[in-house]
Order: C-alpha cells, then structure tokens, then sequence
C-alpha cells in the first residue's frame, strides 16, 4: 500500500471518528498519534476525496422552489439549488464547496454507469471543486476531454482544469486541449486548430455525451483576466462590447447573445454552437455571478444548472418570478 493510501486511511478513521463516533479533535488525535492540526488536515482530506458523505432528510422548500421556477422558465432539464451561507467568512469558497457537492451528485450519475462514455469539462473554480468532491472509483472504460484550451498567454497551466484530476481519480482516458484560450492572432488560432493534435481532442469533445462547465463573469475578477488568458486591454474591449458573462470563453451580454468582436475571432475553443446537442451543465453560484448565469440562460446555451440561493434569488428577482 502506497503513502497515499495509507494517509486515506487514516483520513477515513479520523472522519469515522469524528462524524460516526462523535469524538472531539482532541479525542481523535489521541487515538490515531497525531496533533490536532494534524486531524484536521485529515478532515480536510476526507472530505476533499469524498469520503464524507452527508444526507439531509428534509427537503430545503425555498430552493426546490426556485429550482422548479428556473426549470420552468428557461426549459432545463434540471436545476439543483443550494442553500447559502452569509454568515460564512469567506461566502465565496463555501458556495464553492455546496455548489460542488451537487455537482458531484450529478457527475456521479453519468461517471458510475458500466458503459463506456465520453463528458467534457470547461474550467473554472466550481468545475474544479466538483470533481475534487467526486469520491475515486474506477471507470477505465470513460473518456474525459476538455472544452477550453488549458495553456494561458504566458505558457502556464489552466490551475482550474479538472480533467486530470477526473482522469486520476476513475483511470479513465483524458485529453486535453493544447491551445491558450485566446490566440495572439487570427492567423495563429486557424493554425492551432489545423493541428492533427487539436482536431483529434476536438473531435473526442464532439462525442461527448454530457459537459460539465463554469460561468464566467466579465469584470475585473473574472478568472478569463485574473488568470492571465486575456490582458487588461482585452477585458475592456470586452466590456465596451457589453459582455457580461462567458462560457467555455466565449463572450456573450445580457441578453445571452455571443458578441462579436476581435477577441472572439481568435477563441480556440469549441464553438458553443457546435455543443447543442450535448447536455451542458453549467455550474456557478453568488450574487456576483447572477447577471452571467441569467444571461446564459437567456441565451439558452444550458440544459442543466447548478447554483445556489443568491444566484437564483437574483435571477428570479429580474425575470418577475
């Protein structure tokens, strides 16, 4: 048994411990020889890997309802609605973590069947947290492929990329896209994906079943800019353009509507328009990202969501639910 396993283990005895047995921090480190730090880094990693899991029985009525107002309104096949938390100390990353337990729920449904398939990701804060939610288990028969190029404008790697991590946890197949999100030039995208390498990944994108991706907001915290894939320059050609939001990189405004601009001629990802017949499952939470998520459903480039109160609160607020 490899190092890592055996820290698993542990994570595991701890978190048995402490959720099962009811035993304080204290108590545990005692049993297992280790700090209290220790323990809970421990609690950390099990819930990181996805060895808690946690079952409410009792349904949360105010987000089944505006669950079923967005299905309704905007024709998804589903919506899933997570409580918020404002007396959370940093809101942000605890949206992050319930919108990424119900991601996992969701990605679960598709990565535990026995056939093989092929799903593929976008990016982005809650992509990455759902598949680092999603317990291991072994699927070599799957394909994972991603949707955005994973390589920003300074050479570095997309740190919100979840193909890898998806690809290790199941052994499935990965493949990703070589390519920046934006190419330097015109000339430069229409040689990246002439590529043998781009088409082939490309290719294995078209026959995905089912995508899992982020929404973008397009301001100055908009991970397209904070990330290095566009420079300041561009994210304000963007929002002289009136965008509000992106998917997979692609701009669009409020109405949901792609915008047209130089930025746009030079995105390598896949073309929005070509992913209509798969099941795109958007990801994204907080008032912040309420007019992103709002107009890429007017758009109606989604056929899934998951988001939590302050999104949906904001959403159903503007459209007279």
């Amino acid at each position: 048994m490899d190092k890592y396993q055996l820290k698993l283990d542990q994570a595991a005895r701890a978190a048995w411990l402490s959720y099962v047995g009811g035993r304080t921090q204290d108590e545990i480190a005692s049993q297992l020889g280790v700090s209290r730090p220790g323990v809970q880094r421990l609690l950390a990693l099990a819930r990181q890997e996805g060895l808690v899991k946690v079952h409410i029985d009792h349904p949360l009525a105010s987000c089944m309802a505006m669950a079923d107002a967005l299905v309704s309104r905007f024709g998804l096949s589903f919506c899933d609605v997570v409580p918020s938390d404002p007396d959370s100390r940093d809101l942000r990353d605890t949206t992050s973590h319930f919108i990424a337990q119900a991601g996992a729920e969701r990605l679960l449904r598709y990565v535990n069947r026995a056939e093989p398939l092929t799903l593929s990701l976008g990016t982005g804060r809650a992509v990455r947290a759902t598949v680092e939610a999603l317990s291991r288990l072994e699927r070599p028969q799957h394909r994972f492929v991603s949707l955005v190029g994973n390589i920003a404008r300074d050479g570095s790697a997309n740190r919100y990329d979840g193909v890898m991590v998806l690809a290790d946890k199941t052994g499935a197949e990965r493949f990703l896209l070589p390519a920046p999100v934006v190419a330097g030039s015109v000339e430069e995208k229409h040689t990246l994906l002439a590529q043998p390498l781009v088409r082939a990944v490309s290719d294995v994108a078209m026959e995905s079943e089912a995508g899992f991706i982020g929404i973008g907001r397009i301001d100055p915290q908009a991970t397209l800019f904070q990330d290095h894939f566009i420079s300041e320059d561009e994210l304000n050609e963007l929002l002289g353009a009136g965008a509000v939001g992106e998917l997979l990189g692609w701009p669009f405004n409020a109405r949901g509507e792609l915008i047209e601009c130089p930025i746009t001629q030079r995105i390598t990802s896949l073309a929005l328009r070509r992913l209509a017949t798969q099941t795109l499952v958007g990801l994204a939470g907080g008032r912040d990202k309420g007019p992103a998520i709002l107009a890429a459903l007017r758009g109606g480039w989604l056929k899934g969501l998951v988001t939590d109160e302050q999104a949906a609160r904001y959403i159903i607020d503007r459209e007279g639910g």
